[in-house]
C-alpha cells in the first residue's frame, strides 16, 4: 500500500521533508521521532485544534499564529513524538517559542509562520535544545518522503497513515497528500490527533478554513476509540498555491466541487485508518443512526453507542447483547420513542414495536459480529436526520498498551 504511495509522482513543489531520531520517543530501534516540513515560499494555512482546556503549548501557540494576522501564511511545521509538552507550564510555552524562533531565523521568515505539534507523554518537560540540535543536523530527502513523515509522528501507532488524491481545478492538476497519527486517546471534539494535509491548489486561507471545518465534521469529528480527547489534537491544511488555475475567492465557487470531494474522501480515509489502528482493536465498527430528531441528536446517540465500554466489549467478545445498544440510546438523553426504535446488527433486524422482533435470529447476528467489519444501524423513527460514527472494539490488549505506555 505505502510502496505505491512512495512510487507515485507526488511532486508538491516547494515542500521539503526532513526526519530524524532525536531520542525524545523511547524506541528500541531508533525510530525517527522528529519531523520538519519546509515550504520554500509562503503557503496558505488553515487549522483546527483540540477543545481541551488543558491543551498543549504547541496547540496554544498554533492558535495564536492562525489568528495573528488577516492573511495567514506558513513556512514550516515542526513535529515531535514521544512528548506532548502539555501541562508543562510557562517553561513548556518557552520551549515552543525557542523552537519556533530557531526555525524562523533559519528560514528568514516571520515567527507566526512557524507551526509546531507535539504528541506523547503528558506532563514531562520537552528539552528545546535536544529538538534544536537535531533540527540543525537535518537535511531534506531528495523528494517529499511522505512515508518517512508519517512514521516520524507515530506514538503507539502500529502503522503509518497516509492518503493521496488527485483532481482538477480549471483543468489544472491538483495534488493532495495527507498524513495522520492516532491510535489511543481518540475522541477528537475538534479535528484529529495529529493530521497534516498538503496541496498545490491556489487557494487562500479563508477558503481552506471553511473546507477544513466542514469536512472535519464528517471525518475526524466522527471517530472515537476510547472517548478521550487529547491535549494535543492538531489538524493543519496547507496550500503551496503553485497550481496555475485561475484565482478562487469564494467558498461557493463551483470550480471547487471536485477539490472539496477529494479533500472529504482523503480526510475520511485517514480518520478510518486511525480507528482501524485503535489500540488493541480487532474490529472496525460503523454505527449509523437515522431518522433522528436532528443531525446533532443523531450524532450524539451514535457516539453514545460508540463510546460505551459495554457495547465495545460485547462486540470484542462477539456477543450479540443488543440490550447494551438500547442502554446507550437511552443514556444519550436524546429524543427517542421505545416503540419506534429499530436496531440492526448487520442486516439482521433485532427490535420492532418496543421489543425483540419475532423473526430475530441471534445466530445470524452473532455470525455478523464474527466478521472484522461490523455494522450497527439504529432507526429511531422520530425524524429525518442521520449521522454516521466510526469506532473499534475494546479488547484486553488496550489495557496492556496503556498500562505499559510509559514503561
Amino acid at each position: 500500500m505505502y510502496e505505491n504511495i512512495m512510487n507515485e509522482n507526488i511532486t508538491l513543489e516547494d515542500i521539503k521533508i526532513s526526519t530524524c531520531f532525536s531520542g525524545i520517543k523511547k524506541s528500541k530501534n531508533n525510530e525517527h521521532d522528529l519531523l520538519l516540513v519546509e515550504f520554500e515560499k509562503e503557503a496558505s494555512i488553515a487549522g483546527l485544534f483540540t477543545k481541551s482546556l488543558t491543551s498543549s503549548a504547541s496547540v496554544n501557540q498554533c492558535k495564536e499564529c492562525l489568528h495573528s494576522e488577516e492573511k495567514q501564511t506558513i513556512r514550516a511545521i515542526v513535529v515531535n513524538s514521544g512528548n506532548a509538552n502539555a501541562f508543562t507550564g510557562e517553561k513548556g510555552e518557552e520551549t515552543v517559542l525557542k523552537i519556533r524562533t530557531f526555525i524562523s531565523k533559519k528560514l528568514a521568515c516571520k515567527l507566526n509562520q512557524v507551526y509546531t505539534a507535539s504528541t506523547g507523554v503528558i506532563g514531562e518537560q520537552l528539552d528545546p535544545n535536544r529538538v534544536i540540535n537535531n533540527l540543525k543536523k537535518l537535511s531534506p530527502y531528495n523528494f517529499p518522503n511522505w512515508l518517512a513523515a508519517a512514521n516520524a509522528i507515530k506514538t503507539t501507532d502500529t502503522f503509518p497513515k497516509i492518503a493521496k488524491r488527485t483532481c482538477k481545478i480549471d483543468n489544472t492538476n491538483i495534488e493532495i497528500v495527507g498524513i495522520a497519527k492516532g491510535s489511543g486517546m481518540i475522541a477528537p471534539n475538534m479535528a484529529t490527533m495529529l493530521g497534516f494535509i498538503f496541496t498545490n491548489a491556489n487557494l487562500p486561507s479563508e477558503i481552506l478554513q471553511k473546507i477544513l471545518k466542514t469536512e472535519n465534521e464528517k471525518s475526524f469529528n466522527s471517530i472515537t476509540v476510547d472517548s478521550d480527547t487529547s491535549t494535543s489534537d492538531t489538524l493543519l491544511l496547507a496550500a503551496t498555491r503553485t497550481a496555475k488555475h485561475l484565482p478562487i475567492n469564494k467558498y461557493s465557487d463551483q470550480r471547487l466541487k471536485d477539490f472539496k470531494k477529494n479533500i472529504s474522501s482523503l480526510m475520511l480515509e485517514l480518520a478510518k485508518l486511525i480507528v482501524i489502528d485503535g489500540e488493541g482493536a480487532s474490529k472496525f465498527i460503523t454505527i449509523e443512526v437515522k431518522n433522528a430528531y436532528s443531525q446533532k441528536s443523531a450524532k450524539k446517540i451514535a457516539f453514545s453507542i460508540a463510546n460505551s465500554p459495554l457495547v465495545k466489549t460485547a462486540i470484542a467478545g462477539e456477543d450479540a447483547n443488543w440490550g447494551r445498544i438500547i442502554m446507550a440510546i437511552g443514556k444519550s438523553g436524546e429524543k427517542a420513542d421505545r416503540d419506534k426504535i429499530k436496531i440492526y446488527i448487520g442486516d439482521e433486524l433485532v427490535t420492532t414495536q418496543g421489543t425483540v422482533d419475532k423473526n430475530y435470529s441471534e445466530k445470524r447476528a452473532t455470525e455478523h459480529l464474527q466478521k472484522k467489519d461490523i455494522f450497527l444501524t439504529v432507526d429511531l423513527g422520530v425524524g429525518k436526520s442521520k449521522a454516521t460514527v466510526y469506532t473499534c472494539d475494546l479488547t484486553h490488549k488496550y489495557i496492556e498498551i496503556n498500562a505499559d505506555y510509559r514503561s
